[in-house]
């Protein structure tokens, strides 16, 4: 069969008509998420072993009579992108993705998934085409001059913190699980003798590094003050199997702006990790951050930087990992949420690096979605 110019022009035009469209409605798929997310349906189904009729899902939500029409068009509409599963006669039931997006005490997809959609995130979007042209940053914009952090931090907010917690714990799990090589493997833990994650939340990271290194490894979390104090040693570490933590670990609040604390410079620390955590900045914070995690550093000490790194310029064929995350859309939203926060390409990394006198020795992939790059001083 031949195929004219012109056919192969119309068929990219049409390839092209179908990029913009899947764009323009996935804003809409994320609002019909919102939904269900916001009456707890996948609660409410994953409580359930047989499906539940329209109407009993309905008063179970808190839907009004006047709403279960349209109620009932997003779960249908839901169910025909296979977040949950629909039967004859208006019945529904959970599937596994539906299962994925349950909010209990432990950390999900659901945490994830909420926080990244939640009303005072979604107001920031609404400004980003404005926040783009004058270079600042959509949250603080669309929240009277607060970052992120610094509204999470308000008690009226509590809740949004606490889902914000839950949501990292969350990507921390994920994202190092699947792959074809563990973060487990990828380094020689057994050589630290003390490992600090800086920005470190709630230990999740750092008790799997500890666990690795052995009974010997003494470790520092690095946080904010209200994330410090969720800590919760026997609980994170213990499940991990590290003996008597309250010892082992040292729990630390300060300002990454400024230099670490005493205690920090007494813990002889050889391996410090940070994930996620430095593309919260920008690079010239970055590069003060990175000055001071020398200063702390053992003379022949690691810098381990977990990340999710974004395609160089011009690659088209790595826009998306393989458990979904697309790297370069991740960029965006670290952008629009943090000041001068965004994920990088490793050439932007190495060159960040290099500003703080910090060369790159290796770099490996990890887990589904991450890359871990070792650093040292140069």
């Amino acid at each position: 069969m031949v195929v004219s110019a012109q056919n192969v022009e119309e068929m990219d035009k049409q390839k092209a008509t179908a990029l913009v469209w899947q764009a323009i409605q996935g804003q809409w798929m994320s609002s019909c998420l919102g939904v269900l997310l916001e009456l707890h349906i996948p609660d409410l189904l994953a409580k359930e072993n047989k499906p539940i009729a329209l109407k009993d899902l309905a008063e179970r939500a808190g839907v009004s009579e006047a709403g279960l029409d349209p109620f009932y068009k997003v779960l249908r509409v839901m169910a025909q992108y296979d977040m949950l599963d629909e039967h004859p006669g208006k019945l529904f039931s959970s599937n596994v993705a539906t299962e994925l997006l349950v909010r209990g005490k432990n950390p999900s997809l659901g945490h994830m998934a909420a926080h990244q959609i939640n009303t005072p995130k979604l107001e920031a979007w609404k400004v980003l085409p404005e926040a783009v042209k004058t270079g600042q940053t959509a949250f603080v914009l669309a929240h009277n001059g607060e970052t992120m952090y610094q509204y999470g931090e308000r008690l009226e907010n509590a809740e949004f913190g606490a889902e914000f917690m839950q949501s990292m714990t969350y990507f921390t799990q994920h994202s190092l699980q699947g792959g074809t090589q563990s973060l487990r493997d990828a380094y020689d833990w057994k050589s630290a003798k003390c490992i600090m994650d800086v920005g470190g939340g709630r230990g999740e990271l750092l008790s799997n590094c500890m666990s690795w290194a052995g009974p010997k490894v003494k470790g520092v979390l690095f946080d904010r003050p209200f994330v410090i104090e969720g800590v919760d040693l026997p609980a994170m570490f213990g499940a991990k199997g590290i003996e008597h933590a309250e010892e082992r670990v040292t729990l630390v609040v300060g300002d990454v702006m400024q230099p670490f604390p005493d205690k920090v410079q007494k813990a002889d620390v050889d391996t410090l990790v940070m994930k996620h955590f430095l593309s919260a900045f920008n690079d010239k914070d970055a590069i003060l951050i990175l000055k001071h995690c020398s200063q702390v550093l053992a003379p022949q000490g690691k810098i381990l930087l977990l990340q999710t790194l974004v395609p160089e310029a011009g690659d088209r064929k790595n826009n998306t990992c393989s458990d979904g995350v697309s790297p370069g859309l991740f960029s965006i939203e670290i952008l629009a949420m943090c000041p001068g926060g965004s994920w990088k390409p490793l050439s932007e990394w190495e060159e960040l690096f290099t500003a703080a006198k910090l060369k790159l020795e290796s770099v490996k992939a990890v887990g589904c979605n991450m890359h871990l790059m070792c650093f040292v001083k140069a």
